[in-house]
């Protein structure tokens, strides 16, 4: 068994043809086959059974590929890890970030971070708080920097900012007039939140509860910036993290006012796999985050 023949038989593995992984392993079909036989030859066991034009892992197979994955991983971060002794930072680092937090608070962060670091590859892919997670989880991104979540058992997670929100009408609402606003001079109104399940939404749900009210949902929308639209034309009010509506609220657009008998904020950080070996760019990234942090 050599690291040949684990790199072929994962590549397979992964993409279920012995054609697609010869493609993106740049070599010949043969050789592919060549190396799975000898493989199946040395373990005295079938590692694929072949339906078709897909190939699927048999038990030995699934065995295989729970510890060819480990191995495969462990020699990477080896290289990477050699690589890191240099005295210039380099490589690849895949960060995931919601989408708030990615016009809100990581320009400054990234911008910063690739000065010092020109020769990182830094890719940043913007999707909901939630998907991050289950792409960090899945090893698809480095480092996630979302709206934190629960205790995750194989997740790291590390607050960067405190994040508050207050509640958030157009000019000219009726909820203009009060002096003092309590939770319960909310309830009557419809309102816009993001999705049931996303943590925010939690959070918001959780103040309400504690004052044995529910607020009424119009509307449940995935992300923060078209919220703050939706608000902005008069659909609804919302509780929003006051860094999303800075601009609207000095404009004269949006109102935003806290409410006296509730308190609404959340944490917003950097979360990876415990099991996760960290390269050089992703130590300096992690460094960076907690230069910028307001969670001290």
């Amino acid at each position: 068994m050599n690291f040949h023949q684990l790199s072929y038989f994962t590549k397979v593995a992964e993409t279920k043809s012995i054609t697609r992984a010869a493609e993106e392993l740049l070599v010949t079909q043969p050789a592919v086959s060549k190396q799975i036989r000898a493989l199946e030859d040395e373990l005295g066991e079938r590692l694929f059974d072949r339906i078709g034009k897909k190939v699927f892992l048999t038990r030995a197979g699934e065995v295989l590929y729970a510890h060819a994955e480990k191995i495969l991983r462990s020699v990477r971060e080896a290289a990477t890890a050699v690589k890191d002794l240099s005295t210039e930072c380099s490589g690849a680092l895949v960060i995931g970030a919601s989408d708030h937090i990615s016009l809100h608070r990581l320009p400054d962060v990234l911008k910063a971070y690739i000065t010092s670091h020109p020769r990182v590859d830094l890719k940043l892919r913007c999707h909901r708080s939630e998907t991050v997670l289950d792409m960090v989880g899945r090893n698809l991104v480095d480092i996630g920097v979302i709206t934190l979540p629960q205790t995750v058992d194989h997740i790291i997670s590390k607050v960067v900012w405190n994040d508050p929100m207050s509640l958030v009408f157009p000019r000219g609402h009726s909820l203009e007039g009060l002096k003092s606003i309590r939770l319960r001079d909310t309830s009557g109104y419809g309102m816009i939140l993001p999705e049931t399940g996303a943590a925010t939404r939690k959070t918001i749900n959780e103040a309400f509860a504690r004052k044995k009210l529910a607020p009424k949902v119009n509307m449940e929308v995935a992300y923060i910036e078209t919220i703050k639209v939706l608000v902005k034309v008069g659909l609804g009010i919302s509780i929003l993290p006051d860094t999303a509506v800075e601009d609207e609220v000095r404009a004269g657009n949006l109102i935003r006012r806290t409410v006296a008998d509730a308190r609404f904020s959340r944490n917003l950080g950097a979360v990876y796999r415990k099991d996760k070996f960290l390269s050089r760019p992703a130590k300096e990234f992690l460094k960076l985050l907690d230069k910028y942090s307001t969670a001290r």
